[in-house]
């Protein structure tokens, strides 16, 4: 759909108010009536009528945000005109026009309303049910289960002020306009979860994310809920629809990404995950691709007890097997607890598709650009030929290799041996071929790695069964072709090629914990598209172990520029 549903998001917007015949009733409103035909002047106008803040129309402007805007600028016109309904509430807020239509045609019914008594019980009684809808499309249940036991005990509002649910449902309304706009396009809070960036960054280190230095991307899902990023928690369903999506574009920034920033980004390997219904936010592990290769070998070598020759002249068929199992939400490894066992798998949702947009988000060190050749020598990190940049606190923490994990160069006999438990075998975590690109003719490890080539736009690249596990998901996943793989050669969009033009720039993100962290390494380049932002100083820092309250504040940490 390319730009085509962005453009026709905005000829919505533009022309409600001339579709809506405002101009027939902007004379009422002593408002000049040729001034409904002027786009984003009629919105600034109504306003204006209102006594309400006329800068609201720039939030018309900006995409992820403009259909609240729109949506609440269409209720206040008919509330202008004294409808209450929560049916014309509703239509206000979805598609308004048949209300429009209604008060053009009909001034003796429609008349324009003063502003509400709120001494009066009568009208505040009126207006009670609608702002109630109000309140639960700009905070879904929420919004209710904070402000209705106030309204419950009986908390008086001062002579003339406005109810409690008329309050919060503005507040929150304007709270989730003016925070998805700053969270988008300026700057955005974000939590240290894992320890892959120690020392530099802590655990439970908050940080905000520079949306400007790169320029903000444009959101490629508009419509969606700005205080969730992915998934609205325990109730395990997305936050956004992807009925609108916007091709990527982003605003120009300062500069581009430099090596050595710290840069938050979309997790790649993210566009599909594993449901758990069973947690908060509905993920088995982020990594679908890599549980993907485990769960296949696990299933062929463990579950059915052959060779590791076996899997590997049988890969692809394992792979489909295990991804068809998964979207019939079973998932045979992994299990976590007696009842996983003895049903024999564990239970999962399914799978879910996720946009670049939404897929988790990652922090790491950008330590190559594009066009930069990377080298790992016994863990020391060579960029074009040179020792990279140490990070003051960079350390080299060893993550115990997972229990019985299958290493390449170990045989199945051996790992059988070392787990000899059929129950504790069962839920053992196993690593098959982890070291990017995944694949046997490749004998990297995360301490000797490449050298490797990082892809910059422009790059042409011929194609061969040796590079091609490096390029497989440049050329499909992010940059959306379609790639067959023959006896006789390759295949891009039904064209047989031997070559490829990058279209995209890429970057290698690593942690500064260098043995501690699941980074590049491990699952591949992340494209510029995934970019989210840059890394520029910590505000709050506190020990989760003792709690904000226990004596866990970092108080050195605090307002810390990251380096």
């Amino acid at each position: 759909m390319g730009y085509l549903g962005l453009l026709i998001g905005y000829l919505i917007i533009l022309l409600t108010p001339i579709v809506g015949m405002w101009n027939k009733r902007f004379k009422d409103l002593g408002l000049n009536p040729t001034h409904a035909f002027i786009p984003f002047l009629n919105y600034f106008q109504l306003l204006k009528a209102c006594k309400l803040p006329k800068y609201w129309v720039i939030f018309l402007i900006f995409p992820g945000v403009q259909f609240y805007m729109w949506a609440s600028l269409n209720v206040t016109y008919i509330r202008k005109f004294g409808e209450f309904g929560i049916k014309e509430t509703i239509m206000g807020i979805l598609f308004p026009y048949p209300v429009f239509i209604n008060i053009a045609k009909k001034p003796e019914q429609y008349k324009v309303a003063e502003a509400t008594n709120w001494d009066v019980a009568k009208q505040v009684d009126a207006r009670t049910p609608s702002d109630h809808v109000a309140l639960f499309f700009a905070l879904p249940i929420v919004g209710h289960v904070l402000a209705v036991p106030f309204s419950m005990l009986g908390f008086k509002r001062k002579p003339g002020k406005k109810s409690i649910i008329k309050e919060w449902g503005d507040a929150f309304v304007f709270a989730l306009i003016a925070a998805a706009v700053i969270r988008t396009y300026v700057f955005e809070p974000y939590k240290i979860p894992t320890g892959s960036m120690e020392k530099t960054l802590l655990v439970g280190d908050q940080l905000f994310v520079d949306k400007i230095t790169y320029g903000p991307r444009v959101p490629m899902t508009p419509f969606s809920f700005p205080i969730f990023h992915n998934m609205i928690p325990y109730l395990n369903i997305n936050s956004y629809s992807t009925v609108q999506t916007i091709p990527y574009t982003r605003v120009p920034g300062f500069r581009g990404v430099d090596r050595n920033d710290v840069v938050v980004f979309n997790f790649p390997a993210g566009d599909t995950a594993i449901m758990d219904p069973r947690m908060p936010y509905g993920l088995i592990g982020h990594n679908y691709y890599e549980i993907l290769r485990n769960v296949s070998f696990h299933n062929c070598c463990i579950r059915e007890g052959h060779d590791i020759a076996f899997f590997e002249d049988n890969y692809n068929y394992y792979l489909n097997k295990t991804r068809k199992e998964f979207e019939d939400g079973k998932v045979y490894s992994y299990r976590v607890d007696q009842e996983d066992y003895d049903r024999g798998y564990v239970a999962c949702g399914g799978l879910v598709t996720r946009p670049v947009d939404k897929k988790e988000n990652y922090i790491k060190r950008c330590v190559a650009i594009p066009g930069d050749e990377i080298k790992i020598i016994n863990q020391v990190l060579f960029v074009n030929g040179e020792e990279a940049y140490k990070p003051e606190h960079m350390q080299k923490n060893p993550v115990p290799t997972p229990f019985g994990a299958y290493q390449p160069e170990k045989s199945l006999a051996d790992f059988n041996e070392y787990v000899k438990d059929p129950y504790v075998r069962m839920r053992t975590p196993i690593s098959y071929y982890p070291i990017f690109p995944n694949d046997s003719q490749y004998n990297w490890t995360e301490d000797n790695f490449g050298p490797l080539r990082i892809p910059k736009k422009g790059d042409v690249v011929a194609l061969t069964k040796l590079n091609i596990p490096i390029y497989r998901r440049i050329i499909t996943a992010f940059e959306g072709h379609t790639l067959e793989e023959k006896e006789d050669g390759f295949y891009i969009d039904g064209k047989k090629t031997e070559k490829y033009t990058v279209q995209m720039n890429y970057y290698w993100m690593m942690g500064d914990n260098r043995n501690g962290s699941a980074d590049s390494r491990f699952w591949g380049f992340v494209p510029e598209d995934h970019i989210v932002g840059h890394a520029a100083f910590t505000w709050l820092s506190v020990d989760q172990q003792k709690g904000m309250f226990g004596g866990g504040m970092r108080w050195k940490r605090m307002f810390n520029k990251i380096k």
